[in-house]
């Protein structure tokens, strides 16, 4: 939380980059949680392991969210909870997506040759798929987003993105001869899911 152009003002962060700083449109009960409890939940996130800048990015995710809920969540039973455990599911995703191996059809495996022809046979069976399907397998899949945030950038539901990423590992399995357990030319085809 930064202090904006006077004693009383507050800047929250807010997703897409929206930042509010005339929290006049904002309930009182917001405001004073935000200040109360920001530094607490980055403090906790930070504690767990985050690194500083991941732990405010995922306290200002949390706080996002909580706004976005506050009508239900000012009449819980506790709202301040509600933020650190948003904070804290947050973490854990962070956590899961920061931890999947690279996709080793993409990575070098020492021979020119064949990883050449992994590259060619990949780019020729993602060009082979319907644009939607596509975008949602090279933003998952090769790019590594977690389907929620794929879903953000492409305009769609996350359950469509789901849909598409696992109809895309079907069709590249097919197109690369790579097993249901991911045993094939090179291995593992997607990320840990």
């Amino acid at each position: 939380m930064k202090d904006h152009e006077g004693p009383g003002a507050v800047v929250i962060p807010l997703r897409r980059g929206v930042l509010v700083d005339d929290p006049d449109g904002l309930s009182e009960s917001f405001v004073a949680l935000y200040r109360e409890h920001y530094p607490r939940v980055v403090r906790a996130l930070e504690l767990s392991g985050a690194r500083a800048g991941v732990a405010e990015d995922l306290a200002q995710e949390a706080f996002a969210r909580t706004l976005s809920h506050w009508r239900r969540v000012r009449n819980g039973s506790s709202p301040a909870g509600y933020v650190f455990k948003t904070a804290f599911r947050l973490a854990a995703v962070r956590r899961r997506r920061d931890a999947r191996p690279p996709i080793s059809l993409l990575a070098p495996s020492g021979d020119a040759g064949a990883e050449a022809t992994t590259r060619v046979s990949l780019e020729r069976a993602l060009a082979a798929m319907p644009p939607g399907r596509r975008r949602c397998a090279v933003l998952c899949l090769i790019v590594g987003l977690a389907p929620r945030d794929a879903a953000l950038a492409l305009k769609l539901a996350p359950s469509t993105v789901r849909k598409q990423v696992e109809r895309a590992r079907s069709d590249l399995r097919r197109a690369l001869a790579v097993s249901e357990d991911g045993d094939g030319p090179d291995g593992e085809l997607a990320p840990g899911s």
